[in-house]
Parts: structure tokens; sequence; C-alpha cells
């Protein structure tokens, strides 16, 4: 599917904003969009009521993406909570419609899986006091009775710090101004993956300064299924390539290099300064360690089942966005 141009995005941006009320405005909105999540958002807002925070300096608005569930009656004592619903369209456009009904001066985007910690809010803030948009650090919730796919998804997700060098930022925990969310239109709703790593793109191409701040930190829980992180695997790079091709570009899947798999994985890793096992420094950090069985049974996916399903969804990623639309 093809993005919206600047100008088409603009025009959809400026025709759904949503007038704020005259009550004092807070000084940042936290977004958060789900699309059937009422049991995680339970364990969410359990988190953001214990924050550091005065609770009249922030306000929770969650941009409902078309739920089937009950999320409705989990919310209907919550009169502190704004839930904005509309039909199922992306994630994005769930941000989007949450942000057009916010009023803080700055907004700090979380998933509702996520569970930030009690000072995330002010050390984001402070953060904000710097740069205009902010990617938070995000540790894992690894469960105790985890599987080799829990480590790998540590070992090959959401690195907020290496993502921020590279010049993005993912959604799980990003803060930032209003004012440069406004210029740039929001986020792209026609990506329903990849959308808030272009968002971020689009921001510091407009000039807005981006910074990692290791003090305001999220929780992510890891999956532990082989279906979902072969899965989430082959989505994410697929909507990577597709989002490349379009731009004219070519994904690194299509270079014949990225198909000698071990060469290219060691020189990966060794240039982002991570180990060629699975990243210690992530596990202890989100408060575990591997056993020596699990490195080794970790490495033939880490040098060749990863590697060559990257690629191969990446080739079709950039074929299905170069097929002529019929």
């Amino acid at each position: 599917m093809q993005s919206l141009s600047e100008e088409e995005r603009r025009l959809r941006y400026d025709g759904m904003k949503v007038h704020a009320d005259a009550s004092p405005s807070p000084r940042i909105s936290v977004i958060v969009p789900v699309r059937n999540g009422s049991r995680e958002i339970v364990g969410l807002l359990a988190a953001l009521d214990a924050q550091s925070l005065p609770r009249g300096e922030y306000e929770i608005v969650i941009g409902d993406d078309g739920s089937t569930d009950d999320l409705h009656r989990v919310l209907e004592d919550r009169s502190d909570v704004r839930l904005v619903s509309g039909p199922p369209l992306s994630s994005s456009a769930a941000r989007n419609r949450a942000a057009r009904s916010s009023r803080g001066s700055a907004l700090a985007f979380v998933d509702a899986d996520c569970r930030p910690e009690p000072s995330w809010l002010e050390q984001g803030l402070l953060a904000l006091e710097t740069a205009d948009i902010v990617g938070g650090h995000i540790n894992w919730l690894i469960p105790e009775d985890r599987s080799i796919w829990s480590l790998l998804e540590v070992d090959t997700f959401v690195d907020q710090k290496s993502t921020v060098l590279s010049g993005s930022a993912v959604t799980g925990n990003l803060f930032v101004r209003r004012e440069l969310f406004e210029r740039v239109q929001g986020f792209d709703e026609e990506l329903h993956f990849h959308g808030d790593m272009e968002f971020v793109q689009r921001c510091t191409r407009s000039g807005g300064r981006l910074a990692y701040s290791k003090d305001a930190v999220v929780w992510h829980p890891t999956a532990n299924s082989r279906r979902y992180y072969l899965h989430k695997l082959w989505v994410a790079n697929s909507a990577y390539a597709a989002h490349t091709a379009q731009a004219g570009e070519t994904p690194d899947g299509l270079r014949l290099r990225e198909w000698l798999p071990i060469i290219q994985t060691v020189r990966s890793r060794l240039r982002w300064g991570r180990p060629l096992t699975l990243n210690r420094h992530r596990l202890a950090e989100s408060g575990t360690r591997a056993s020596v069985l699990e490195h080794l049974a970790a490495l033939p996916m880490i040098y060749l089942v990863v590697p060559y399903l990257r690629c191969t969804a990446q080739v079709s990623g950039a074929r299905a966005a170069r097929r002529p639309n019929v």
C-alpha cells in the first residue's frame, strides 16, 4: 500500500483535528493505541497511576482502533481516561486519533502491553528540555518459563539506543513536542509497520532534534512463541522492504552480500558493538542471563534462519511494492 504524500497527510490531519476545551492543559499527554487490548490496558493504567509526576500534570488518551472486546466496559469507571474510538485502520491511525484529542504540550507514546517505570514521565519531560523528540529506553519482561524464542526476541528487536543512533526510534517509548508532531502532521496512517520509524525520520528531516534517554524506561513483554517471533520477523522485514522500494531505494535483502549470512551477520554485530552470541548486555538490562546451552541453541538461528528469513521477506516485500495496482 502506497504511503500518503505530504499534502494528503496535511489535509487529512487538519481535517480531523479536535479543538481542545478551555480548561488548563496538562504538561504531557500519554497516547496509547489499542485494538482488543482490554487485558493489557489494565496493567498499563496501573503503571501510569504510579507515576511520580503529579496526576494533574498529565492526561491519558487511548486511541481505540476498532476494538470488539470489552475495552469500553473496562474503562467505564475511569473518568480520568479519555477513550477516542474509531474504525479499525492501523495503530498509526489510532495514535493520530488520540493525539488530536489530547491537550498536552508534549506527547508520550507507549503501547498497551508496556509497563513504564514510575519516573518515566518525569524523565521524558526532562529529556525534552534539550530535544524535540526522545526515544526512551526499553527493557524486556522475560517469563520464568522462557524459551529460546524469548531470548531471540531480546536479541533481535527493540534496541532503542541503537535505533536512535541510526536516526530513528520506536513508539513503545517515545516523547515528542506537540509543535513538532503537528508540523509533520502526525503518523502516516497507511503504514501498518515501521510507521513509527518513518514518523521519527520525518521529524528529524523537518529539523527536530532526536535524543535517547536511558532514564525514561518502559518494560515490554516477550512473546515466548516460535510462531510469533518468526511472523514478527517476516512482517517487519517485508514492510521495511516495501517502504524502501516505494521510496526508490534498494532494500538490504536485495543485495547479494546479504545472502552470505554468517559473514554479514558477524560484520553487522561487530559494527554495532554486539556480541557474536545472544546479547548479554540487553539480557542483563532485563534482569536475566542466558546459559551456555541457550547461547549454543541460538547460534543457528542467529546466523542461518534469521538472515535467510529476513532476506526472503525483504524480497517478497519489495516485489509486492513494485507490483502494479490492479
